[in-house]
């Protein structure tokens, strides 16, 4: 039975499903909470101001057919049920594992849009002038990346967006749990493979087939644990990598890398990640009541040039520090004909070195 998405299935919640404003609708067993681009978050009310509560009649037979969708079961022998479709993911937690004994409900959109390249980054307060002409310069110059941030930061949203500056006839695999990015239908005219890996094929079996597959772009969707070595290790045969990882600040994804891949690395692998990673994103959404804003918050170069790993801090905390770009970044430009950036950002960072 496939999932469509209907009134009839969705019942309230059907409105919020067909807005494209909302990222994510949450049922915590009593009240009813949205995530809206324009409005921020809020608990949903009813006319008279009281919490909107969904019935356990609803509730059961809502997930009674999506379990039905899966070919799953959703009781007290199995708990948690997760579900998807074209647009959406679904999680739902049984009433018997609950505190309350209410079913929870979380639903996340996935929509086939990218988001970010809709708005006006600029005027939108997502990135300063200098990062948004930096971020099409980082794709077109092959340079491999890492994109943090906290779950609903949109570090998907900018994963689909930079892909959208990778050339077409460079070959892309993206590895999900689950499929959210969809850059096939994003970008028809890219030569894209896109694998979903679970308990029977994992991330480190959708890196090995990747590298067979003619693949210039590597797409992880997230990195948990030593998978990361092997993307590392993809690096190592000329192919770029963009990657999420969880960290708190762009700076500390050295040692993160390190606790991920465990004790099983070569003695030189700190070097490696200074070698094949050349940069680190972090993503931030601040919850306002003009509605929900994300911006770039961080972001850092990783650079070893004689023998020496360095991090260099170019943005933090959304500023800008105008240091110089590394010699390794700047080479790997240079080779990509993007000399009109570095002329530029040299420029001004110039500038503002000598008036601070």
């Amino acid at each position: 039975m496939k999932l469509e998405i209907s009134k009839d299935l969705f019942g309230i919640l059907y409105d919020y499903i067909k807005d494209d404003n909302v990222t994510d609708i949450k049922w915590n067993g009593h009240g009813l909470w949205i995530n809206d681009l324009t409005k921020g978050r809020f608990l949903v009310r009813d006319e008279n101001e009281k919490p909107v509560i969904l019935s356990e009649d609803f509730l059961k037979i809502f997930t009674g057919r999506i379990a039905n969708s899966v070919n799953e079961n959703f009781n007290v022998s199995t708990p948690s049920l997760k579900a998807e479709c074209e647009s959406l993911r679904i999680q739902a937690m049984h009433g018997s594992i609950s505190d309350d004994g209410h079913i929870a409900l979380a639903i996340r959109k996935t929509p086939s849009i990218a988001r970010l390249a809709k708005y006006d980054l600029i005027k939108d307060g997502y990135v300063d002038e200098i990062t948004a002409r930096l971020l099409p310069v980082l794709m077109l110059s092959r340079m491999s990346g890492i994109i943090t941030g906290d779950v609903g930061a949109g570090k998907t949203e900018l994963e689909k967006y930079l892909a959208g500056f990778i050339k077409d006839e460079d070959g892309i695999f993206t590895i999900e749990d689950t499929l959210e990015m969809k850059l096939k239908t994003l970008y028809p005219d890219k030569d894209i493979y896109s694998v979903k890996i679970d308990e029977n094929y994992g991330a480190e079996d959708g890196i090995r087939d990747a590298l067979r597959m003619m693949t210039k772009w590597l797409i992880l969707s997230e990195a948990r644990g030593r998978e990361i070595k092997s993307v590392m290790e993809a690096s190592s045969t000329g192919c770029s990598n963009l990657v999420s990882i969880h960290a708190e600040n762009v700076w500390e994804i050295p040692d993160r890398i390190l606790n991920m891949a465990q004790s099983d690395v070569h003695s030189g692998f700190e070097n490696d990640i200074y070698t094949f990673f050349d940069y680190a994103i972090k993503v931030k959404a601040d919850i306002t009541d003009k509605g929900i804003k994300r911006s770039i918050d961080q972001l850092c170069f990783f650079d070893r040039q004689n023998k020496e790993n360095s991090i260099v801090i170019f943005m933090i905390g959304g500023n800008l520090t105008y240091k110089p770009l590394p010699d390794g970044i700047v080479l790997k430009m240079i080779n990509a004909k993007e000399r009109g950036f570095i002329t530029w950002y040299n420029e001004i960072a110039k500038r503002m070195r000598v008036n601070e």
